[in-house]
């Protein structure tokens, strides 16, 4: 297989869309720096690249925890440059807002925004001193259009999204593009065991992972990851209130008996 010279990192790739993409990216030829806390699971998703030709390396990175990540990525430009960084280290839990406790609140917060600040802050300036590289944030459907049920989850991917737009005009002079990619509700083991969204159907995982290496290799602004969810994005700006009622209609059942506090 004709290898490409692309060199991606990708966080929180030891299990679900991450773990997914990474090995989609292997099948492609990509080589690979994975991360995540957890080395043993990080492990897994190394041997599968392996059956693609791809040696990839596996960094025991914790998104919350800034010399953790300061190390990690000087770790991984000690081995090569970087040309992609893939911000995929998300935490979810589905709550009425005021039955959340705070302190998982701060961590969504921690994990899904501000994560992807820190090992963005880390890499972008070996990327511009390079003259070029790709920022692909994942964040999610109900970043753009919120969800009743998963609130804070909701503010934590809008954040990550404005941020992510303001970055682009910072850094694209400096050759370096900034892709937000919006997957919908997908097939991963924590989803199975923590949602529900009533009418909402899953993505298998895999094919959420191929969408978004189309979206690392076409580079747009945004990019959803199915042709339904960018229609209904579309329908969303022009008609709100009725997107709101649709959102509010795929979870009103699921949690009617949840304790408000």
């Amino acid at each position: 297989m004709e290898r490409t010279a692309a060199r991606v990192l990708i966080t929180g790739a030891s299990r679900g869309i991450g773990r997914a993409a990474a090995i989609e990216l292997a099948r492609r030829g990509y080589d690979l720096v994975l991360a995540g806390r957890d080395l043993a699971a990080l492990d897994g998703t190394r041997r599968e690249a392996a059956h693609f030709g791809v040696d990839a390396q596996a960094l025991a990175i914790d998104v919350c925890d800034d010399a953790s990540v300061r190390d990690g990525v000087a770790c991984a430009l000690a081995s090569g440059p970087v040309d992609v960084l893939v911000n995929n280290a998300g935490v979810f839990q589905q709550r009425l807002f005021l039955a959340q406790d705070p302190a998982w609140r701060q961590r969504e917060l921690d994990v899904n925004y501000f994560g992807a600040q820190r090992v963005t802050a880390a890499l972008l300036p070996a990327m511009i001193a390079r003259g070029s590289g790709t920022i692909l944030n994942v964040s999610s459907l109900v970043g753009a259009i919120p969800c009743p049920s998963v609130a804070n989850y909701c503010a934590s991917k809008a954040a990550l999204n404005a941020w992510s737009h303001a970055l682009r005009g910072e850094v694209e002079r400096h050759g370096v593009r900034v892709v937000v990619f919006l997957p919908s509700h997908t097939d991963t083991e924590n989803a199975r065991r923590l949602t529900r969204f009533d009418g909402v159907p899953a993505l298998p995982v895999d094919y959420t992972a191929r969408q978004l290496v189309r979206a690392l290799e076409r580079r747009p602004r945004q990019y959803a990851a199915s042709p339904v969810f960018r229609a209904f994005l579309r329908l969303a700006a022009v008609f709100p209130r009725w997107a709101e009622g649709q959102m509010r209609a795929s979870t009103e059942f699921s949690l009617a008996d949840e304790p408000i506090a």
